[in-house]
């Protein structure tokens, strides 16, 4: 069984796309889960969350049940037009996105679909948008010890562009037709997407720290030939620091508050990528699977040649709600730009076994 998982894991290595290129954050965060979102990006030394291994690999080995999870998103650009014949000034720059998870204490799979439109244009009786729609599926692989893990993750993709029209009288129809039942009706290719890249995860009662690269392989434009890149493979490396205090008490009793502290310094080797993702979380426990959290956070990119560590109050400000009743859990949160001053809206609801 586990030489056909290792074998599979390398085609998928080998057969992905000559001609993919890597992920953007925003690409990328689309598919994060809007927990770690809330908490500014931060948790690559966070492995409490069935969606913690798309951070971290390595965090898949602490999650001991199978899992099957599924879940809805929806994100929004807050604002309203100016104009005051806008028939539809809430959806500015709306993104959806539609994922599965299945997984085991070794091996994953997800499979997510996304879109997202933007460049919105009000002609008369019709919003004009420019609809992406990406396609995402991972492969995951964990081994490790209870205070040592380590993980793989190969990851491919594509992406397709289409015009997306939603009509006055008709724009929530029309939306969910053209993002959903109609994502790939008349779409020209617009990209494949590939990485692959490795975690660590050292754990040890309340303190954690996380390595993770998604930079494993470099693209050659020239020659459309993937290859192993020790440079690039610093560029993409992520550090991460958590510090979560305990679920149970001594007795074994559940603690009804649980505090999560999460650090990551992120495209380590990228002057221009590299910036700095913090947040926290309070967490009430009703029961094991009855909780409420409120989360907060910040992240902000510290390209250039200056210090790592010098902030200049230009990043991304966030907060957020979760909760899990029984097998649904619910997130809301928001996120603001200190830099352009635009507020963006994320809720996603989940359910798992």
């Amino acid at each position: 069984m586990r030489k056909s998982v290792l074998s599979l894991f390398l085609l998928l290595i080998f057969i992905s796309p000559l001609s993919a290129k890597q992920e953007s954050f925003e690409e990328i965060a689309r598919f994060i889960d809007l927990r770690t979102l809330a908490m500014g990006g931060a948790g690559v030394a966070l492995a409490d969350t069935p969606a913690s291994l798309y951070r971290n690999p390595a965090t898949l080995y602490h999650h001991e049940q199978p899992m099957f999870l599924v879940e809805g998103r929806f994100s929004e650009k807050v604002g309203s037009s100016a104009d005051v014949n806008d028939f539809a000034p809430f959806l500015q720059n709306p993104s959806t996105t539609l994922g599965m998870l299945l997984s085991n204490r070794y091996i994953a799979l997800s499979i997510a679909l996304s879109n997202v439109l933007e460049n919105r244009s009000l002609q008369g009786d019709a919003l004009y948008f420019e609809g992406y729609n990406d396609s995402r599926i991972q492969l995951t692989l964990s081994y490790g010890w209870p205070i040592f893990s380590f993980g793989l993750f190969v990851r491919g993709g594509n992406r397709s562009e289409r015009g997306v029209v939603l009509r006055e009288g008709h724009t929530l129809t029309d939306y969910f037709r053209e993002t959903i039942f109609e994502r790939y009706r008349g779409g020209s290719a617009d990209g494949q997407l590939f990485s692959a890249g490795f975690g660590l995860l050292l754990t040890y009662r309340w303190i954690s720290i996380g390595i993770m690269s998604d930079s494993l392989f470099s693209y050659d434009s020239s020659s459309n030939e993937l290859s192993l890149d020790l440079l690039n493979l610093y560029s993409g490396l992520t550090l991460g620091l958590a510090l979560s205090s305990p679920i149970y008490n001594r007795d074994n009793e559940l603690n009804r508050v649980v505090f999560n502290f999460a650090f990551d310094l992120t495209n380590l080797g990228d002057n221009e990528e590299r910036s700095i993702n913090m947040g926290l979380e309070g967490k009430v426990q009703f029961l094991s699977n009855v909780w409420l959290a409120l989360r907060g956070g910040y992240l902000e990119n510290m390209g250039g040649e200056g210090s790592p560590f010098a902030f200049d109050g230009q990043g991304v400000v966030t907060m957020g709600l979760g909760g899990q009743l029984w097998k649904v859990h619910l997130d809301v949160i928001a996120l603001y730009s200190l830099k352009t001053d635009v507020w963006r809206l994320q809720t996603a609801l989940k359910w798992s076994l």
